[in-house]
């Protein structure tokens, strides 16, 4: 399903080449500010990718328009799922790392309105233009680490960072999902998916063979890569902070309201962080 090469943004990307250089020779990035130039750097190469789809949603079939559908809608449905549909029709969305816009159709089918930002231009820019029969969505360009100062004009009812939280430093984390929090309205949710530590089995609700064969599934897709995309999928950067069961449900009650945490297999967390209905 990939739908053109995105033009190659204009604008000065030397201090993500810098931090690139820099972490190739074993410099991590220390401040929140370089691992966002860093990852913007990186995932503009990912934007401009002819496999930039497997990137936005690594699934068996991404590269198949009816399966790629298929899955935003599986994946809309998780977002959603626990929610009251008739409060869905009236909710503003907010999506972190919005990427190509695959998930704006299945959720604006139920919300209200949606709006999107994402690290990479050529992401953003590919949204736009698969999307522009919506007119219920927007889409901007964020500066790595912190929300764009568009989307501050309004509160969400449902922010959502899917398959995105995996991908970044604990730092960048802890920065986004604090600013998320502040900008839920009373009663809005906040869902995400974290990259867990396969050290730590607290709170794995599935069974070994199911979390072997999800594996191996991934696995699969990755050895099919050419020369570019492997180079790119190789990246020790590439998938972001583990993180303890105990650590992500420190975090993310420390930003305030009601926290759920579910482990429905070893490798990820998934969290609803609720704004009280009473707050502000």
């Amino acid at each position: 399903m990939n739908a053109g090469r995105p033009k190659e943004p204009s604008g000065d990307d030397s201090s993500g080449e810098r931090a690139d250089d820099r972490l190739e020779q074993g410099a991590e990035p220390e401040r929140p500010a370089d691992w966002a130039a860093l990852l913007k750097h990186n995932w503009q190469k990912r934007a401009l990718s002819e496999s930039r789809d497997f990137y936005v949603a690594s699934h068996p079939g991404w590269s198949q328009s009816q399966r790629w559908e298929a899955q935003a809608r599986v994946d809309a449905d998780i977002v959603c799922m626990g929610l009251d549909e008739s409060w869905l029709r009236q909710a503003e969305v907010l999506e972190i790392g919005c990427g190509v816009g695959r998930l704006v159709s299945p959720l604006l089918d139920r919300t209200a309105a949606y709006s999107g930002f994402d690290i990479a231009a050529g992401m953003v820019e590919e949204a736009r233009q698969r999307c522009r029969s919506f007119a219920q969505a927007r889409f901007f360009e964020s500066d790595g680490g912190t929300i764009p100062s568009a989307v501050r004009d309004r509160r969400y009812d449902l922010i959502l960072a899917w398959a995105v939280f995996i991908h970044c430093p604990q730092k960048i984390i802890a920065q986004l999902a604090g600013e998320a929090f502040d900008l839920l309205a009373p009663g809005g949710h906040l869902r995400f998916q974290l990259l867990a530590d396969p050290s730590d089995p607290t709170g794995i609700e599935s069974s070994p063979q199911e979390a072997a064969a999800a594996e191996e599934e991934i696995l699969a897709m990755e050895e099919g890569a050419d020369e570019g995309d492997r180079s790119l999928i190789d990246d020790h950067y590439y998938m972001g902070h583990a993180f303890g069961y105990d650590e992500a449900r420190q975090l993310f009650s420390s930003f305030g309201g009601a926290l759920t945490l579910h482990r429905f297999d070893p490798g990820h967390i998934y969290g609803d962080l609720t704004n009280p209905p009473s707050a502000r």
